[in-house]
């Protein structure tokens, strides 16, 4: 088995805040590519501020989507501070870029003049709205975007107030559609030998995630609204009440319709004209989800968990999460998994969530301190310590704290040794 991920050689410099840019950035890490994050000096990351905090150092948002990355602290207000990010980017295969729309065109670190240096770039632009249209500039973050896409208003309980989705969806989705784009483009070079530029956004990442749900209003008109913990169009793929608990039921086709009747004790429905398909059914929704609560009020969760099972209907309690992460099947997909924090202890945070037979992912880095490879990757582009010093006390890059050593150890290791 090769011991290599399926990214290995694949260079990335990410240019990201909070979680857009810095998740994508985070998958081709975790497979393989050599990901070098641009933070602020002095202050870095917006998230790394954000807690709660592992060992009151670590901010838990930031730690979510900064592992196996090195981190560079650099003023791209300064000159000497863009100059060293150029030259990093020169050699690098890709650029993510999660910051407003022109802001690093403005400072030299645009698309077109990266491109013209290195023609091979792949620049991949995560933002707000888009890269065209009237509100292109405009700022938006995860929550502006449930509520501007039309996302927030399928969420929650018909009839109450706006709900975001638990998940930073918006978020989450456009570093995902980034990572995808970023590997086609990289397919599209190895047959061309160029690179490109790569774009989506929040909004659009929102829209297409929408999917069934825009479909359903294009064909129908019927504009779409909250349903709470189901499905508008089906009254047994929903959340139902147990006598201790809540438990989901989703059966999605025929075959588990009529063995859910089976398991209620009440085989008549299944040919009852009001319930015999799947339109009927939807056409009588709240009448046939009263009925159903009704039978199922009177027994806890594992009784009705074992019956349809055993019928091989679709089930599960509403695990929270201290359930979700001790689950047998979780951990048996190694997805949580701990870290040594140097100096400070460990964290669990979440797996890898694609396995390869031959070229698997890792984590060899934990999330890093605000510049503590700022040194050692400028020692890399052909910077002694002394510009190094110079530089840091002109403000236009940030160092970690013992750098120094940090580095005469790094320089001590043998070839191929894993950065901590």
């Amino acid at each position: 088995m090769n011991a290599g991920g399926p990214l290995d050689g694949i260079k990335v410099v990410e240019i990201g805040v909070a979680m857009a840019g810095p998740f994508c950035a985070m998958m081709l890490a975790d497979y393989g590519a050599q990901v070098v994050k641009i933070e602020r000096v002095g202050t870095g990351d917006d998230s790394r501020a954000w807690p709660p905090f592992f060992h009151d150092a670590l901010g838990h948002y930031f730690a979510a989507a900064n592992r196996n990355k090195q981190s560079v602290a650099l003023d791209l207000k300064h000159a000497e501070g863009v100059e060293v990010a150029r030259r990093l980017i020169g050699e690098a295969d890709v650029v993510v870029d999660n910051y407003r729309i022109g802001a690093l065109a403005r400072a030299g670190l645009g698309d077109a003049a990266l491109s013209a240096m290195n023609p091979r770039l792949i620049y991949c632009s995560i933002s707000g709205f888009g890269a065209t249209g009237p509100r292109s500039g405009e700022p938006a973050n995860d929550l502006f975007m449930q509520a501007f896409s039309g996302s927030m208003s399928i969420t929650g309980e018909a009839g109450g107030g706006p709900v975001k989705m638990g998940l930073s969806v918006a978020d989450l989705g456009a570093g995902m559609l980034g990572a995808i784009g970023i590997l086609m483009a990289l397919e599209a070079r190895r047959r061309t030998g160029r690179g490109q530029r790569v774009e989506t956004s929040l909004l659009e990442g929102q829209l297409a995630m929408l999917s069934y749900h825009l479909t359903k209003f294009f064909s129908s008109g019927e504009v779409p609204g909250p349903s709470g913990s189901g499905a508008l169009t089906s009254p047994v793929y929903r959340a139902f009440r147990a006598s201790d608990d809540w438990i989901v039921i989703s059966a999605f086709n025929e075959r588990m319709w009529r063995d859910l009747c089976d398991v209620l004790e009440r085989p008549g429905w299944a040919d009852d004209p009001r319930f015999c398909d799947a339109v009927r059914r939807a056409e009588n929704r709240d009448l046939l989800v009263g009925m159903i609560g009704e039978l199922m009020a009177p027994h806890p969760v594992a009784y009705w968990q074992a019956r349809l099972k055993a019928a091989g209907v679709p089930c599960s309690p509403i695990n929270r999460i201290d359930k979700a992460v001790a689950e047998a099947q979780v951990r048996a997909r190694d997805m949580v998994v701990q870290l040594e924090l140097p100096g400070l202890g460990t964290m669990r945070m979440a797996g890898l969530p694609l396995k390869f037979s031959e070229t698997p992912g890792r984590i060899a880095l934990h999330p890093p301190r605000l510049g503590q490879h700022t040194a050692e990757v400028m020692t890399r582009l052909g910077y002694t310590d002394e510009a190094i010093e110079e530089l840091a006390a002109r403000g236009a890059v940030g160092l970690d704290p013992g750098w120094r050593a940090v580095t005469a150890a790094k320089a001590a290791e043998p070839p191929g040794t894993a950065a901590r």
